[in-house]
């Protein structure tokens, strides 16, 4: 299991980073928060692989988690492989976490799960990208579940299938890439209809699928979202 844990401290926030198959790398860090990146500590994902995250954002604590390089579920016959990450903020912490491309490659059976547990107070915005095959590949089978609970209570849960060998109607089609920001603990601008879907609680989802990732423009989503948490902005 890799760690990173941001906590409060008297003079300097105090960051516990442990790293197993992905390693936490300390890129800056302030009396409240830190930034950090993540690498990769072998080849992944392969078949039979099980790769865990365990993150904890301490009282009014931001962290910002950058990926160094995308990830690579490779061809397993098959044989699935688990990615889980579990994420605690606890009251007014702020978590920003940019991640890039996740391709799930022909032959490859990836189950991957996120919990978040929100505190009161407690916000996050995660850049998500899934891309079914490298190029010129179908790509394989992925189980993508996201569990919210906001003060314990479900505020979002997802769990969508998808098979680049064997694509659904309705689900994603002839698309190979699904791009996702989302916001949880405060809300997008009512004004910002495009893309997204405002939930009943304290979110927001935005979400477009392409035949590429470059074709996105959910960057400029990601910049905008984040950057109003960074100023303190809430909705």
């Amino acid at each position: 299991m890799s760690t990173i844990h941001l906590t409060a401290a008297p003079e300097r926030s105090r960051l516990d980073l442990r790293g197993d198959s992905l390693v936490p790398r300390l890129i800056s860090q302030s009396a409240t928060g830190s930034r950090v990146a993540i690498v990769a500590g072998s080849a992944l994902l392969l078949g039979g692989d099980t790769v865990t995250m365990d993150i904890l954002v301490g009282e009014g604590c931001t962290l910002e988690i950058e990926d160094i390089g995308g990830t690579v579920a490779y061809d397993a016959d098959d044989v699935e492989s688990h990615w889980s990450v579990k994420i605690v903020i606890e009251a007014g912490g702020l978590l920003l976490w940019h991640g890039l491309p996740f391709v799930v490659a022909s032959g490859a059976n990836v189950s991957r799960r996120t919990e978040i547990s929100l505190a009161l107070g407690a916000r996050a915005c995660i850049k998500e990208t899934i891309v079914l095959g490298r190029a010129t590949e179908a790509g394989g089978r992925a189980r993508l579940r996201t569990e919210v609970t906001q003060s314990d209570s479900p505020l979002f849960v997802e769990e969508l299938t998808v098979d680049g060998g064997t694509p659904t109607p309705g689900v994603i089609g002839d698309k190979r890439v699904i791009d996702s920001v989302l916001l949880v603990g405060t809300r997008a601008p009512a004004a910002e209809r495009a893309h997204t879907l405002q939930f009943d609680g304290e979110g927001s989802l935005a979400r477009v699928l392409e035949r590429h990732a470059h074709d996105s423009v959910l960057e400029e989503t990601w910049l905008r979202w984040s950057g109003d948490l960074r100023e303190g902005k809430s909705r």
